[in-house]
């Protein structure tokens, strides 16, 4: 039976214990060293030297000269191992003044293309920035450059869609990147081609690669407006700059310039319900008729059915639904004098983004909210007394 000693415990915790440093100070000094060949037969020299000395220590080999013959093997490993304990201790310092000798990270400059852009020499500008995408492959900045002096200063679209098919095609390319080279290619099309159906082709795209996101939100939002541009292009084009007989006469007429009367409101909202119709993602059209059924028509309820349909969007930033609800308590205050239910709506923010700046604000609106309700009642007995109150005594004609 093997008598238990307490020696040879320790004795074997110190061997696993000089192991493990030798292991760890050979490992991470490998790593870093430039000549791993050096660096092995440099700890292989140390260990044997440490093994010689535990051996001597455990043998108690020289009597009470052991501390003379331990110096033996101990000064060739003090010599070997100064400088880098030197370069450990010294090393936190000397950063401070120095910055360090860590490498920067190598990126793509593309500061030489931006200088031919803006001297006009536009393919010079795309051979150099072609030139770092040859380096840095899948850069998404060198991409969009390109596209963007093929778009822009060259006025070929042609080009600049291969180029952002390029960039497409990128293996785990982020989605946000894919996004916005899309938005840009859309841009493009309105603004260099005035092709409303290439632009809508190109947000149809982001809606179709990235189904339910964030991403395909923002794109139906932008192709349900595609139709204003059209409209905004064709009067642009279509306009005659003449003086109109009315404006020759200012200051020469005592009653001016009529002020322009009032949209129906009976159509405006016909107008936006068939917008909604063909695009129910629409948030601006929707919000607008919120507006509209609120303070033309005196529906609050219509008002907040739809505000609702819009904080139930779940792709919608926090931001947009804070703001519908903030919208919400403004129409309960100023269209209904409803306080309750103008701090319902404020505290669906704090519960809802608690923490936030958003909560914050709400928080502070919630405090405000009775002088918000008298304010909106002093402004309507004013509104009244201007010229309502004579409203329905003239008689048509009279």
């Amino acid at each position: 039976m093997i008598a238990f000693s307490w020696s040879g415990v320790f004795d074997a915790l110190g061997w696993l214990v000089i192991v493990l440093a030798l292991g760890v100070a050979g490992y991470r000094t490998l790593s870093r060293s430039e000549d791993p060949a050096r660096q092995v037969f440099f700890w292989i020299i140390i260990a044997a030297m440490i093994l010689l000395i535990r051996w001597m220590i455990a043998a108690r080999i020289g009597g009470p000269w052991l501390p003379l013959f331990i110096l033996i093997p101990a000064l060739p490993i003090g010599l070997l191992l100064a400088p880098s304990i030197g370069r450990f201790m010294v090393k936190p310092v000397t950063d401070a003044w120095t910055g360090g000798d860590d490498v920067a990270e190598l990126k793509p400059f593309y500061f030489v293309a931006e200088g031919h852009r803006r001297q006009s020499q536009f393919p010079e500008a795309i051979a150099e920035a072609r030139k770092q995408l040859e380096k840095f492959p899948g850069d998404v900045t060198g991409y969009m450059l390109v596209a963007a002096i093929q778009a822009e200063d060259m006025r070929d679209l042609p080009a600049a869609a291969a180029t952002v098919e390029e960039l497409l095609a990128l293996p785990d390319l982020p989605q946000q990147a894919a996004a916005s080279a899309l938005h840009a290619m859309a841009d493009w099309q309105l603004q260099v081609g005035r092709d409303t159906e290439a632009a809508r082709v190109a947000l149809e795209r982001i809606v179709g690669l990235f189904p339910d996101s964030q991403f395909a939100h923002a794109a139906q939002q932008r192709i349900a407006r595609l139709g204003g541009v059209d409209e905004a292009r064709e009067f642009r084009e279509n306009a005659k700059f003449e003086v109109q007989s009315r404006l020759r006469k200012i200051g020469l007429e005592g009653g001016g310039l009529a002020a322009p009367a009032p949209p129906d409101a009976d159509a405006l909202a016909a107008e936006y319900v068939k917008q909604l119709e063909q695009y129910p993602t629409d948030t601006d059209t929707r919000e607008k008729l919120a507006e509209l059924y609120a303070e033309r028509f005196g529906r609050i309820d219509m008002a907040a059915a739809q505000l609702e349909q819009l904080i139930a969007i779940p792709s919608e930033t926090p931001k947009h639904v804070a703001r519908w609800l903030n919208l919400l308590a403004t129409l309960h205050v100023r269209c209904a004098k409803d306080g309750p239910a103008a701090e319902a709506a404020l505290r669906r923010v704090i519960e809802r983004f608690p923490k936030t700046a958003m909560a914050e604000i709400a928080a502070i609106r919630l405090n405000s909210l009775p002088f918000e309700l008298k304010a909106g009642e002093q402004t309507q007995t004013k509104h009244l007394g201007a010229y309502e109150k004579n409203l329905g005594l003239k008689k048509p004609g009279g």
